[in-house]
């Protein structure tokens, strides 16, 4: 799947569950303060 919404300068962490926490970053517009949850065993991609 892909991300609701790209985005660079974000940190990214891997969580011990094996999910993937990525939060902040922009998309050279604007600046985001949200948080989007990946999980590699299903591909999907959930905004917390």
């Amino acid at each position: 799947g892909t991300m609701t919404n790209g985005r660079s300068y974000h940190t990214a962490s891997v969580l011990s569950n094996g999910k993937v926490l990525v939060t902040g970053g922009w998309n050279f517009v604007i600046s985001f303060n949200s948080t989007e949850l990946y999980d590699p065993s299903s591909g999907t991609w959930t905004t917390t």
